[in-house]
């Protein structure tokens, strides 16, 4: 369920080029789906940055609350991260290419993740 999810979205959006499915409780990548060659400490530094930017568990980070999305901007890439709504510490880590349609790839996004984080 959740690789067939992770597949369609990236599938759905050229621009994603790293999708993973992550807990924040552990900080713990659980299931990616790229076409990047990414080193294991890569994921895991993604993960640490969602925790930091979206709040993991009652550790909040930046700001005064959790938030439910995140995105950090280069030049080079977008990196994405968004909360499912009834399971605060799954959460959606991705990296895409600045061309993304960041409103609509983030509707679809939420979608799938509560999907997963449900699993239906």
């Amino acid at each position: 369920m959740v690789i067939e999810e992770l597949d369609a979205l990236r599938g759905t959006f050229a621009n994603c080029k790293t999708l993973a499915f992550a807990d924040l409780s552990t900080q713990m990548i659980l299931v990616t789906d790229t076409n990047a060659d990414l080193p294991r400490e890569a994921l895991d530094g993604l993960c640490a940055e969602a925790a930091l930017m979206l709040g993991a568990g009652d550790k909040v980070a930046l700001g005064e609350t959790s938030s439910e999305a995140a995105l950090v901007a280069s030049k080079d890439a977008l990196r994405l991260f968004v909360r499912a709504q009834d399971e605060p510490n799954d959460v959606l880590c991705c990296i895409c290419t600045p061309e993304l349609d960041v409103e609509t790839f983030l509707i679809d996004a939420r979608d799938r993740l509560n999907r997963m984080s449900r699993g239906n």
